[in-house]
């Protein structure tokens, strides 16, 4: 782990197994953050369990804050500068191009690009011999 920052619960935040975090990672757990085994981390990702309802023109950012978990699968590649919003399954083996922005759940292997992040294209499974 290079380092990052982590803010509000961390009692919320789970890590699997050989997890790479990079550079300026910032996690935000209070809704819970459960990160899989093998999961590498770009540089500036940013992880947010947080979020609110748009309020009147004097508050927009209304109270109370909601929180959702968010949920990485196994192996998953995340690239520089990714977001991942409350709420969001990213399933297993997925690769998240850099600068995405992960707004809603991914499939498992799947390649994901663009704001918001959407599917590209499927990715090879890695078949184990039996």
């Amino acid at each position: 782990m290079h380092g990052g920052t982590f803010a509000g619960d961390i009692t919320k935040l789970s890590i699997g197994n050989g997890v790479f975090i990079n550079t300026g990672v910032s996690l935000h757990p209070t809704g819970g953050i459960t990160i899989g085994d093998n999961v590498s981390f770009g540089p500036r990702c940013v992880i947010m369990t947080g979020t609110h309802e748009i309020g009147p023109s004097e508050k927009r950012a209304s109270d109370p804050t909601q929180f959702k978990p968010v949920t990485i699968g196994p192996g998953t590649w995340l690239g520089a500068g990714v977001i991942v919003y409350p709420g969001v399954t990213i399933g297993e083996g997925c690769v998240i191009a850099p600068g995405s922005v992960v707004t809603s759940d991914c499939e498992p292997d799947h390649l994901y690009a663009g704001v918001p992040a959407v599917r590209k294209r499927e990715l090879p499974r890695n078949n184990k011999a039996a």
